[in-house]
């Protein structure tokens, strides 16, 4: 039979695993969306393509489940797509991820019950040659699903806000998560995605979470989308005749949710007997193989991307950011006073570090301000600490120089949804650190700085190695000095900051020095592209009072104007500082 590949593609995510013929797993991954409905025939191209490449091996076999896969049409199109990328492999069928995942759940032939319960929801049966279903409507129709749990509960915070002008416990769990302060506020987060059904189902797990501890609205929610799913199943058993039939849940709701399920379970109770409902925890690709006939109920799982190879292990085991710093052990057993002294003295390392780096960090800082006066970017690229540090820096930019957001950009690993919660794991994704560089448009004029404590965090790399292929500028910003050779760094800083406090807390003295050198390229950036004058800021944007008095105290001491002059002048020029200052210089305007 030899290699079999597996796809499962999904509205959120496309899964696959490559199997040899004994079970073993020989490669697995994830990619972006798999809903046939929402990619083009070039992008289901692509996809299979980045499928190929992360695997390594020849196919002879292929078996793939998309959602939205229908239609005769969409299934000749799904296999037109696989074969153009793998033309050698000797069989290739495809289905809906409906029928793929029934095959993770049941033997061939076994007649069943499957709940699927994700972004979306669905229901199938099986009974002698016969296939029912019952929902699986998308936005019209996904009962139970984390979309309809998620969009129930946006609307109830509002409702309840209308009724009590208060926000709900409910509300102020969705500001938490968003980071945002009212609920003003956070309809202008919201509204922009509201079409996107995977954004909407973010918002599940914090339904249920408040559900689970007892907040009334939210339980009031999943419960009654858990009895419209349950629903669906008493439909689909009744079309097929199935009197205790056996029940397989799957789906991000019941495998990450055992309140969630429990309580389906309970609802299902009222509507139907079962011999069996059961949680499947079967790889999804797993499934789209068994169409293949493979039919091997026990699988070898693979170490593989589980933890570092080799190579990579020596390149951690010599990174400074990951050694024991001998001055801070037994943290535990020191005063708070001694705590304190112990940081003020680590920090004299940080300032040792950026001074052995001087050449380094004045030759980063000559080339960025050298593209950015040509009229390039500087793009921040990092994941976890180094990511938020990145964006922290670029996000500074408009509200300090009044520059456009589009001069100073960051790319996070995992997104904005990164910058306030924990997705560290997507750092070892090369595909995906490789993909935002194109995605975002970097061109031949722009300068891409890779950020990394350790000098080898995967995304950053193919991040570079993107950035180099296009004919960007690249700079790799490390504090290790023992990091591998990067052969996509046209320039390298490497800070010796020296074991953390606490051993691969990056955050501390590496964050520290990073910020530092952050600070230097993108100020130094400015003033040599004239938003600085003398040392005082002259590109406000005049939004606040604060602003505004500043403007008027920097045209002063500039100009010597006494302050209604200066304010005479602001007020013709929108308070634009540099409007009035560009005026003043050319002799165009006039005082008194």
């Amino acid at each position: 039979m030899g290699r079999l590949l597996g796809i499962e593609g999904g509205g959120t995510h496309t899964r696959w695993m490559v199997l040899e013929e004994q079970g073993e797993i020989v490669a697995k991954g994830s990619e972006g969306v798999g809903n046939v409905h929402l990619l083009t025939t070039r992008e289901l191209v692509s996809l299979f393509q980045s499928i190929k490449e992360k695997a390594r091996v020849e196919i002879e076999q292929i078996g793939a489940g998309f959602a939205g896969c229908h239609s005769e049409k969409e299934k000749q199109i799904l296999e037109e797509s696989i074969r153009s990328v793998w033309p050698e492999s000797i069989k290739v069928i495809v289905a809906e991820d409906t029928r793929t995942a029934y095959a993770r759940a049941f033997e061939p032939g076994q007649e069943g019950i499957l709940v699927i319960a994700g972004t979306g929801s669905n229901v199938i049966g099986y009974k002698a040659g016969i296939w029912e279903k019952a929902g699986g409507w998308g936005q019209l129709g996904d009962p139970g699903s984390g979309y309809r749990i998620g969009r129930e509960g946006l609307e109830r915070i509002y409702l309840e806000y209308d009724l009590t002008k208060n926000v709900s416990a409910l509300g102020q769990a969705f500001l938490r998560h968003s980071c945002r302060n009212d609920l003003d506020d956070f309809l202008s987060y919201v509204l922009p995605s509201f079409g996107k059904k995977d954004f909407i189902a973010s918002f599940a797990p914090i339904v249920l979470s408040m559900a689970e501890n007892g907040e009334e609205s939210s339980f009031e929610i999943v419960n009654r989308e858990a009895s419209m799913l349950g629903l669906r199943v008493q439909i689909v058993a009744r079309r097929l005749g199935l009197n205790n039939p056996r029940i397989a849940l799957v789906g991000g709701l019941f495998e990450n949710s055992s309140f969630y399920t429990t309580l389906f379970q309970s609802q299902l109770k009222k509507l139907l007997s079962f011999s069996e409902c059961f949680v499947c925890t079967t790889p999804g690709p797993l499934g789209a193989i068994r169409l293949l006939g493979y039919a091997a109920p026990v699988y070898q799982r693979s170490m593989e991307n589980v933890l570092p190879d080799k190579t990579q292990r020596e390149a951690l085991d010599r990174s400074m950011t990951e050694e024991r710093n001998p001055r801070s052990a037994a943290l535990e057993k020191k005063s708070i006073p001694e705590l304190v002294d112990l940081f003020i003295s680590e920090e004299t390392f940080v300032q040792q570090a950026l001074e052995k780096c001087r050449r380094e960090i004045a030759e980063a800082a000559a080339a960025t301000s050298s593209i950015l006066e040509k009229g390039g970017r500087l793009f921040y690229v990092g994941a976890g600490t180094s990511g938020r540090l990145g964006a922290l820096d670029a996000s500074e930019m408009p509200p300090t120089f009044n520059v456009s957001p589009e001069l100073v950009q960051a790319i996070m690993a995992g997104g904005a949804d990164a910058l306030w919660r924990s997705m560290e794991g997507i750092e070892d994704s090369s595909t995906e650190g490789f993909k935002s560089v194109l995605n975002r448009g970097v061109s031949s004029k722009d300068m891409v700085c890779g950020i990394t404590a350790s000098g080898r965090t995967p995304f950053v790399l193919s991040a570079l190695q993107a950035a180099k292929t296009i004919g960007a500028k690249t700079l790799l910003l490390s504090c290790n000095p023992s990091r591998p050779p990067c052969p996509f760094a046209d320039l390298a800083i490497d800070l010796p900051t020296g074991p953390e406090i606490i051993a691969g807390s990056t955050r501390l003295k590496a964050g520290t020095a990073t910020k530092i050198v952050l600070n230097m390229l993108s100020t130094i950036a400015m003033i040599r592209t004239g938003k600085v004058k003398d040392n005082l800021m002259i590109n406000l944007q005049p939004k606040s009072m604060k602003l505004r008095y500043r403007s008027l105290r920097i045209l002063m001491h500039l100009y010597g104007l006494d302050e209604s002059t200066a304010i005479a002048l602001l007020e013709k020029k929108g308070w634009l500082l540099a409007a009035v200052i560009s005026e003043l210089e050319s002799g165009k305007a006039r005082l008194g």
